[in-house]
């Protein structure tokens, strides 16, 4: 029975990457990751495929309002990595674009649909961008963190 429940934060990360993995190249989006992103992090020597996209829960908050109502503010980290002999900071870059385009059409995002009305996020927050900066070429590796209110 455990195995069966999932919390809201696990539902969250699972429905952003469904939406993650629909970037397949086609317009509006400029690159592919072919399926191939999960929730949870790996490292770095786990790849064999690139791009490889992962989408981790971090820290949650909470903020009390009136009549019993409470917001959670929960973080969001995107890892992307990605190998190009060429430009890596580029691909990573549109990469990365696509990823945030992602974000800002699923502001709100539904996580759970087995409930009426749905459960969604109220929005999604693009708070940072990170690279390596070229350093580990031809490999790139970015970070976006997000900050989800639902």
């Amino acid at each position: 029975m455990a195995s069966q429940y999932r919390t809201a934060r696990k539902r969250i990360v699972d429905a952003l990457v469904e939406k993650i993995k629909l970037i397949d190249g086609n317009h509006p989006y400029n690159s592919n990751v072919f399926n191939n992103c999960h929730g949870g992090m790996i490292f770095l020597d786990e790849i064999q495929e690139f791009p490889k996209v992962c989408v981790v829960s971090g820290d949650e908050a909470r903020e009390y309002q009136p009549n019993e109502f409470k917001w959670r503010f929960l973080s969001l980290d995107i890892r992307v990595y990605v190998e190009d002999q060429e430009d890596p900071q580029e691909v990573l870059a549109t990469l990365m674009e696509d990823i945030e385009r992602v974000i800002d059409d699923n502001d709100v995002l539904i996580y759970d649909d087995t409930v009426s009305p749905n459960l969604t996020t109220t929005s999604l927050t693009l708070q940072s961008l990170s690279t390596d900066e070229g350093a580990l070429a031809p490999l790139g590796i970015g970070e976006m963190t997000l900050e989800c209110r639902y």
